[in-house]
Parts: structure tokens; sequence; C-alpha cells
């Protein structure tokens, strides 16, 4: 069983001994960009992790912070990234096997681009643990390269074939098996960061849709398939939340769920949008409130009022009394047994933060809050 090694006390006086940290960058597309604020707001506030967990763009943002880069070469590196360099059209494969062709886009010059921004080290080589996610297509399972058995592997092909979108990038192959893209079954991999026996767990959920966008179906097929990946996505997050969700987690859903899959306008902006939810969340939740550094930051208050809570309501002019919302629900804050259901937790210390109620209740008329 793999375990992390105690690590340093803090040097402040009389400080709470450092839990051992593990961090959990979850899948999400150009939507990652936010993890680099989330990185920027744990170096601001002086905590610390011992090891990463990556999946997807998270393996890609995991492995750069893992292997040695500062945050002025991560960001100086992603502000230059643009559509152009990560997908390539394989026009040639389309012409030759139209529907037989194994993607849509050149996976070699999505890797090409890859080995010119990934560290050049090695698992075991890494400043801290570095972990990420695949599934293997012949069997359906998971793989995380960098445990036992899974570590001679570039660290290219690693990162390549957890960010494989099926459809979009080639599958990696390896040994008679092919690897694919780890958010399709765990976009957020808490489960396996527990097994890494951490005393704190820090995730990142970029799963969360914050708004409501009918995409262009009819006239892009693409669209359609991304938006079904996205919805199997979100399903899946938000029971794996439902099971592995307690104390010892402090979540941080940054405010991007309105950007597209892909979407390369603002990169600034979405670091920007990841440092402000990581600072509010770290800052007030139970696990990690007490480890922050306080000391005086431009538009950083210490102390701050904690925010352990989901403020729960529901509209009953727009309720129909369908029961969605408990049967969901995964800590009881809903009672459906009248014409309306009605909240028994507004103020729900026990809630996973998935989202669940609010994104199956059918007529909306249930808004969460101090989120």
């Amino acid at each position: 069983m793999l375990e992390l090694d105690a690590p340093s006390l803090s040097p402040r006086a009389n400080p709470p001994a450092r839990p051992r940290t593990v961090l959990v960058l979850g899948g999400g597309g150009m939507r990652g960009m936010a993890h680099v604020g989330v990185l920027r707001a744990l170096d601001t506030l002086g905590l610390h992790y011992d090891a990463i967990v990556g999946t997807s763009i998270g393996s890609l943002v995991g492995a750069m912070a893992a292997g040695g880069y500062s945050l002025t070469q991560m960001e100086s590196m992603i502000s230059e990234i643009q559509r152009q360099d990560y997908f390539k059209l394989n026009v040639v494969k389309f012409l030759l096997k139209g529907m037989r062709a194994p993607s849509m886009y050149a996976g070699d010059h999505f890797r090409k681009k890859l080995e010119r921004i990934l560290p050049r080290v090695k698992f075991g080589e890494t400043r801290v643990p570095f972990f990420c996610n695949a599934v293997r297509l012949e069997t359906g399972g998971s793989v995380f390269w960098g445990t036992p058995g899974f570590t001679d592997i570039p660290l290219v092909e690693a990162v390549y074939s957890s960010c494989a979108l099926p459809g979009v990038f080639e599958p990696y192959e390896r040994d008679g098996y092919h690897y694919m893209d780890g958010g399709m079954v765990d976009s957020v991999p808490l489960r396996f960061a527990k097994t890494l026996r951490p005393e704190l767990i820090i995730a990142v959920d970029l799963s969360v849709k914050a708004t409501f966008k009918t995409p262009n179906y009819k006239s892009r097929v693409a669209q359609t398939l991304f938006r079904a990946f996205e919805i199997a996505e979100e399903v899946i997050t938000e029971q794996q939340l439902h099971m592995q969700m307690d104390y010892r987690t402090a979540l941080i859903q940054p405010k991007v769920g309105h950007l597209a899959r892909f979407d390369f306008q603002d990169v600034a902006d979405i670091v920007r949008r990841g440092e402000e939810e990581a600072i509010k969340v770290l800052t007030s939740h139970s696990a990690t409130r007490d480890l922050v550094r306080c000391e005086p930051k431009e538009g950083l208050a210490c102390p701050v009022t904690p925010r352990d809570f989901v403020s729960v309501r529901i509209d009953p002019t727009a309720c129909i009394g369908c029961g969605l919302c408990e049967s969901v629900c995964a800590t009881d804050a809903f009672s459906a047994r009248g014409e309306k259901a009605t909240v028994r937790k507004p103020s729900n210390y026990e809630c996973t933060r998935d989202h669940a109620c609010a994104r199956n209740c059918p007529t909306g008329a249930i808004s969460l809050g101090n989120l």
C-alpha cells in the first residue's frame, strides 16, 4: 500500500503539525488552467502538499508542478497557449479512412507540444510524488501511472494518455493495451488519493456547470459528443463525491462552469478564478483555516468567517413535488412527502457539494448558497 512520508513541522510559533497532504487536480479541458490559480493560492497561504494526483488537464498542470516548475514558469507557459498548439485535424487520415480514422485530431501534434512544455524528469524523480490516471479501453479499468508497476513510462506518455479524450486524440498504446482520458471514469480521484494515507486532501473539481447553455447540436456533432462525455463525467463525479467527501477534504470548485471545454479565450481570467475560489475555500474550511499563513495580504483578510455549510432553498412556486431532490441527496437534506418538497437542512453541514439536487431538479426550484 502506498503511503506518504511524514512532513516536517511548520516553522511558526506553536503551530499545528502540518498534515500529510495530497493535492488532487481534476479534469475539465481548458478550464483546468484554474489549477494554476489554485497553486498560486496555496503559495500565498503558505500551504504545502506532499503528493499530486492529476486527471486529464489536471495531469498536465500537476506534472509541471511536481516536476519543479515555478509558478512564474507555469504562468508564462500557459499564457502563450493557443488552440492550434494542441489541435491539428487528422485531415489525411480522414480523407483515406473516413469514419474509420482513429481520431479527429492528430495525437502526435499534441504529444510534441507536451514534450516541449513538460519537465524532462521520470516518475520517482519529481519534486513530490506524482500520479495520473488513464482508462484501459480493453477492460474499462483504470491505471494510475506512478504506482508500483506503472513507473516505467515517460512522463509525456503518461500525461498524453490521461488527456486523450475519446475520439479527439488517438489512444496511447502500451503492451497491447490502449489508454485514454482518466476523466471518463474518475475526474476527481479522491478514492485513489485516500490510498496514499493523507491526513488532508485538497481537491479541485471543474465539473460543475454554473449556467444553462444550449450547444449547437444540429450542425456540430462534436458538440453533442463532448456534451455527452461531460454529462457522464458530471454524474460519475457526483457519485464519487457522495461516497468520498469527508471533513478531511477541502473541495475547491472554481467558477468556470460557463466556459466550454476548449475555450482558449482568456486563460488569465481562468487562472484568476481558480486563485480566488481557492483562497475563499482554504481560508474558511475547517480542515485548512488553521493552517493558512495569516499575514497581511492585499485583498485577503484574516481571520475569516467559517463557511463549512451549504445553504439550501426551494422555491415553492416552482416545485412540482417530483421527489428527485430527496432521491439524489446523499445527506437527507430534503423531504418530498407532500405536494411540495421541503428543506430539512437549510444550513447543511454534511453537504458533499456535488450540486446533485440542483442539477437534477427539472424546474430549477432548488438554489444552493455559500458555495
